[in-house]
């Protein structure tokens, strides 16, 4: 639960004042028994109709003062905001009092005393506004902190917000305020100060616990602020809010045990509610709870709105369950934003069945479908191409792709890494070397070359100025440690080499890295570690073409 400060219900704008024209006053005694008020008032209106506020606040404010009419009053404060006139205070002070109830004529004559810096006179007007407000039964408190988190830049603005506060010291709503007004000010600290003597005041309003644990996410202090939802939780088990919130906090950081546990439970207690049901469904589906995940989806089917997304992931649950035909079934039945998702999956499930033809061209529809879509089905068409072995229309087809998009890094990666697969590292090179244009950051960019030019050729200080930038950019990448240690190898840095590569492996059991940190115990003498490493590498992968080559290469036995 995204945690947002609120916005002030009634705008002290212009434009709510210009919608609808203003009707005679009730009492027209005080202005049509003089013709120079009569003519005020049209003169106003006029001028309003034809967008001169100016000219109509001077003819508003020649009426204000002598007739009690609230609509007159609001209406010139309205527009005395909006062209920051310094004679609108004097419009708010006659609305306040033709209408002391009225909570919105109370926070603009609280705005027009905080630019003023009359703290007393703010002070006062907070007061008022706290007791409008009360009448109508909402929280003064937060009132005030509205209109104080909108006025944070000028500088009596925390005072107000600071006074009030002092005075209602021993009521949480008034620290709690506080809180709200100081993290809008992105004071963190006196924000967090303000919500912990809230907490010692009231314990039991979800408020406080939901932006104290904001303000500790802000600080990039996510154990604190996890825990902070888990003691509210622990004073209100029941409340949903806060067990939303922590559960979209957990889902944040990839907590999925986590977070499907929280989203359990709110699902048990709101079975009806479709998000949260939706929330559970993805996170059954990213657990492999396959049964569960069949349950939830069909029950969504017949929702309005979740239709597709329903038929897409149930389509997933029998597709790793195993029934492709089933799930390629479903999959048709995709349409709107997850079509395009859809048909790449039911593209895989053709391959997987031999029939390639049928997949390519299933892709070549739908790019001419959803357009928008195309590069990522170029990409697929390409990796369809690439498996069937089919290395030269894998080429011919990113070719057509960058005419169409000729700078789109995502496709001059793909190029330059079937170049690579080729043979031929010129293309691989001038492709990587058009991304890095853009972007100069691009770590997998960097890596890709980096490491081509360590493995394929002797520039090595070249390659380790790439892999260096990529590692920095990217310090827990396997593929780039893997690379760091490789470039350290081609250098003659043995150790080096070794502590990179060692920290791969652990990140990633990927049969490459196990062949390249092999291959350097090996050339360190170390021949009883090379071929634990390579010998558990095929283990888990007997046909493993790094390994194998490696150890022929070398000639392990």
């Amino acid at each position: 639960m995204k945690f947002s400060l609120p916005k002030q219900a009634a705008a002290l704008s212009v434009a709510a004042a210009l919608l609808f024209p203003l009707a005679l006053p009730a009492d027209q005694g005080d202005i049509f028994d003089s013709p120079d008020m009569m003519f005020h008032f049209l003169a106003a209106e006029v001028a309003v109709g034809q967008g001169d506020l100016e000219t109509a606040f001077e003819h508003y404010m020649e009426i204000a003062p002598h007739v009690s009419d609230v609509d007159v009053a609001s209406r010139a404060t309205r527009i005395g905001l909006h062209i920051k006139s310094p004679r609108t205070r004097e419009a708010a002070e006659i609305w306040t009092e033709l209408a002391p109830e009225e909570l919105e004529a109370w926070q603009a004559l609280l705005i027009l005393r905080i630019k003023s810096g009359d703290i007393e006179g703010a002070d006062e007007a907070v007061e008022s506004l706290m007791r409008a407000a009360e009448k109508v039964g909402k929280d003064g408190f937060m009132q005030v902190a509205i209109v104080v988190s909108d006025q944070k830049e000028e500088p009596a603005a925390r005072d107000i917000i600071e006074s009030l506060a002092t005075r209602h010291a021993e009521e949480a709503g008034a620290q709690y305020a506080l809180g709200v007004a100081l993290f809008g000010m992105k004071d963190d600290t006196g924000a967090e100060d303000a919500l912990k003597k809230a907490l010692e005041l009231n314990m039991e309003d979800p408020r406080i616990w939901l932006l104290l644990s904001r303000v500790y996410e802000t600080q990039e202090r996510e154990t604190l602020s996890e825990e902070t939802l888990r003691q509210g939780l622990e004073q209100l088990p029941d409340n949903q809010l806060l067990r939303l919130a922590l559960a979209e906090r957990l889902v944040s950081h990839e907590n999925y045990e986590g977070a499907y546990e929280q989203f359990r439970i709110l699902h048990d207690a709101l079975p009806a509610n479709d998000e949260i049901s939706q929330a559970l469904g993805g996170l059954t589906i990213e657990l492999e709870k396959w049964e569960e995940a069949r349950e939830i989806w069909k029950a969504l089917l017949d929702k309005p709105g979740r239709r597709d997304r329903a038929h897409y992931f149930l389509a997933q649950v029998e597709q790793n369950t195993g029934d492709p035909q089933a799930a390629y079934k479903l999959y048709e039945k995709v349409e709107g934003l997850l079509m395009t998702d859809a048909r790449i999956q039911m593209s895989r499930l053709l391959v997987e069945e031999g029939k390639t033809a049928e997949a390519l061209k299933l892709l070549t529809v739908q790019r001419l479908v959803s357009p928008e879509d195309a590069i990522r089905l170029y990409l697929e068409e390409s990796a369809v191409l690439s498996e069937a072995g089919r290395d030269i229309e894998v080429m011919q087809l990113l070719d057509k792709a960058l005419e169409q998009y000729p700078l789109h890094s995502d496709l001059l990666y793909a190029r330059a890494l079937q170049g690579e697969k080729m043979g031929d590292i010129g293309i691989l090179e001038r492709d990587l070397r058009k991304v890095l244009e853009q972007d100069p950051d691009h770590a997998q960019a960097l890596n890709a070359l980096g490491y081509t030019l360590a493995d394929e050729t002797t520039r090595y200080e070249e390659a380790f100025e790439l892999i260096s930038k990529a590692y920095a950019l990217m310090p827990d990448s396997a593929a780039i440690l893997d690379s760091m240690g490789w470039v350290h190898y081609r250098r003659g840095n043995l150790d080096e080499a070794i502590k990179f590569l060692e920290k791969a492996a652990a990140a990633d059991g990927d049969g490459e890295i196990a062949a390249h940190l092999g291959e350097v115990y090996w050339v360190k003498g170390w021949r009883d570690k090379a071929m634990k490493v390579w010998m558990d590498a095929l283990q888990r992968d007997p046909e493993n073409p790094f390994v194998i080559s490696t150890m022929e290469r070398l000639q392990a036995k």
